[in-house]
């Protein structure tokens, strides 16, 4: 079975205005949804990413250098990940398209499959 990453694409801030019984209701939602693919065999694992302390890590004449995530001029940040199992794409888009982050036509999940690599295969590359 090949494993696929979602990522969930969100404004920034984006519920920060929500009432906590509508939060809660959403994070239910979101639950439920992973419970679900967990029974099923479907589901690898997931996290809500925090909102703020993003870093960005560039190479700038060489060296790697550190700044801050652009979150007050993004139109969008990656607010979580859900990583999956599926039979196929068709099953994969299935899943991404029954997820509880589509909520607000704001949001959006981003779907790619994960190469699978094993740590013998890694060094081997190189």
């Amino acid at each position: 079975m090949a494993q696929y990453i979602l990522l969930l694409h969100q404004a920034p801030n984006y519920a920060a205005d929500l009432p906590r019984e509508k939060m809660m209701e959403v994070i239910r939602r979101y639950s439920a949804w992973a419970d679900g693919l967990r029974r099923q065999g479907k589901m690898v694992g997931g996290e809500k990413l925090a909102a703020g302390g993003g870093r960005h890590v560039r190479l700038e004449g060489g060296k790697p250098v550190a700044s801050d995530g652009p979150y007050a001029e993004a139109k969008d940040v990656i607010g979580g990940y859900f990583v999956i199992e599926a039979t196929n794409d068709s099953e994969a888009e299935a899943i991404a398209r029954d997820c509880p982050h589509l909520w607000s036509e704001s949001n959006w999940v981003e779907l790619r499959p994960i190469d699978q690599m094993s740590v013998a295969q890694a060094k081997a590359a190189g």
